[in-house]
């Protein structure tokens, strides 16, 4: 697949001069009930569940009802109790996601919430599971051994546990994972020439910004997050004069077209 190195060096260069002047911590946040110890078993439960139904959209409402959820039902962020009460009662399970978590698909998220559970069950402690792994890919086959997480959705929850700290990987963060918006950006960005990629491109692209990072000597997990933001807060919102790709996107030709 043709990636314009060129174009790709030239995105993420103004993608960091701005999100550079904020502080990355706070950039992609993922907030989580402030009466969970960050970095705790809890804690990492609790984002195993978060990031399920994490797509992107509305996401900041989205977390915000998960903890409200929380608040009132932290019961279902314990894999052992949904097992043993929601297998045979997914009525309950479904009304509570329903009414308070609002997904788009709540009988899609009621079966994603079990089928978590019953892989998060086979572990007493997941803190001490996690803390055995010491390399990217050995996390990320976890993850993927749920087999119930997309390539967004997994490698939000593999930055969130690499940036946590609660382990140290051997070899660093491996890839950056591309939805559908990032897959925009970087076609309106001129970085590639068609938006239709197969599953062996997108891998081709992921590996191209982490190279392009490094190259660049900037963190690829803040350029994970710099495209998080762009997505979240310009694509879905049709914010496009904003946004500070916009002058090197070619959305900005196209509105200047139609206003011709």
């Amino acid at each position: 697949m043709y990636i314009n190195e060129e174009s790709l060096l030239k995105t993420i260069k103004i993608l960091n001069e701005h999100f550079s002047k904020e502080n990355t911590d706070i950039i992609a946040n993922v907030e989580f009930p402030e009466e969970i110890k960050y970095k705790s078993n809890e804690w990492l439960l609790y984002i195993f569940y978060s990031c399920l139904l994490d797509y992107g959209m509305r996401s900041k409402i989205y977390h915000n009802n998960l903890i409200n959820t929380y608040h009132n039902f932290p019961y279902i962020f314990n894999p052992q109790y949904v097992i043993k009460n929601f297998n045979d009662d997914k009525e309950t399970l479904f009304n509570i996601i329903k009414n308070n978590i609002h997904p788009r698909y709540p009988n899609v998220a009621v079966n994603k919430w079990l089928k978590l559970s019953v892989f998060l069950n086979q572990y007493e402690n997941l803190l001490n599971k996690i803390k055995t792994f010491n390399s990217f890919n050995g996390l990320n086959n976890f993850i993927n051994t749920s087999k119930s997480y997309g390539q967004k959705t997994g490698g939000l929850l593999l930055r969130l546990i690499y940036e946590s700290n609660i382990f140290v990987l051997d070899d660093g963060i491996q890839a950056i994972p591309l939805d559908r918006h990032d897959i925009e950006i970087s076609y309106l960005n001129g970085i590639i020439k068609n938006k239709e990629l197969t599953a062996k491109q997108i891998a081709e692209l992921s590996t191209a910004y982490i190279n392009a990072s490094n190259k660049l000597k900037i963190n690829p997990i803040d350029v994970d997050k710099y495209l998080w933001e762009i997505g979240n807060n310009h694509c879905n919102k049709h914010n496009c004069t904003k946004c500070p790709l916009c002058d090197n996107c070619k959305t900005k030709s196209l509105l200047e077209k139609e206003l011709i």
